[in-house]
């Protein structure tokens, strides 16, 4: 009896090792669940949390989405284009944090835990075979960002009159283009929508999404503000949090 239990805790353990070892193009290992629930777990190693390796590091693919199915927190994208060795040249499947995405747009990702048999509870569907992806960025000459929540003011009038928002709470709607995470207890986020992209937004917030994604944040508009050690801001977003 010794022997089965302590054989049973190795392969197990086993098990989990080799998951957890899985990135980019590893192979798939079907020992540990694999569901959206479970996926959640997955952030220790970059998936989904925007806190994986440096993504220059890795490598990268760029595909074309064929296919949108949208669940609270995920995107589930049919892709085609690099990457698909899972199907010798045919559309694959990979999964993101929810981001307004279209159909036909092209994208860049990396960061990449390949899954079998992954279940979706809330869309009713278990993928054979799918990507989880870390970082995912629309390649310019998509299509324009749009809010699809209400109450949203553009970047562009933020920054035409900084003091008609000053000290007042406010919705923005754009991608992210850049993240520096973990400054001073705060990520460092950079925000376009299309409407002053020569003006660099930059808002502060507890949160990390990974660069690519469009959301909405709600935060403090300040004017000149001085965190100390060189970062000064004549306009900035502060305490900001995503609300989509």
């Amino acid at each position: 009896m010794k022997i089965t239990i302590f054989s049973g805790l190795f392969i197990a353990s086993l098990s989990i090792l080799i998951l957890t070892s899985c990135s980019d193009d590893a192979k798939v290992v079907d020992a540990v669940s694999n569901s959206e629930s479970s996926a959640v777990s997955s952030a220790s190693t970059g998936i989904f949390s925007g806190k994986s390796l440096d993504s220059s590091k890795r490598k990268s693919y760029k595909v074309s989405i064929l296919e949108i199915r949208q669940a609270s927190k995920y995107s589930y994208l049919k892709v085609e284009g690099e990457g698909d060795g899972l199907s010798e040249g045919n559309p694959y499947w990979i999964a993101t944090l929810r981001g307004d995405f279209q159909v036909g747009d092209e994208y860049v990702y990396t960061g990449r835990l390949l899954k079998s048999k992954f279940q979706s509870k809330e869309l009713g569907e278990v993928f054979d075979m799918i990507y989880l992806v870390s970082f995912i960025e629309e390649i310019s000459g998509g299509s324009p960002i749009v809010a699809t929540v209400e109450g949203v003011v553009s970047i562009s009038d933020v920054v035409t009159d900084p003091m008609k928002y000053a000290g007042t709470i406010v919705r923005v709607h754009g991608q992210i283009t850049k993240v520096n995470e973990s400054i001073m207890d705060r990520n460092w986020i950079h925000l376009k929508d299309g409407t002053a992209d020569d003006y660099d937004f930059v808002l502060t917030s507890k949160v990390s999404v990974p660069v690519g994604h469009s959301v909405t944040f709600e935060g403090l508009i300040t004017t000149d503000k001085d965190f100390g050690a060189g970062y000064i801001y004549e306009l900035i977003m502060e305490d900001a949090a995503p609300i989509q």
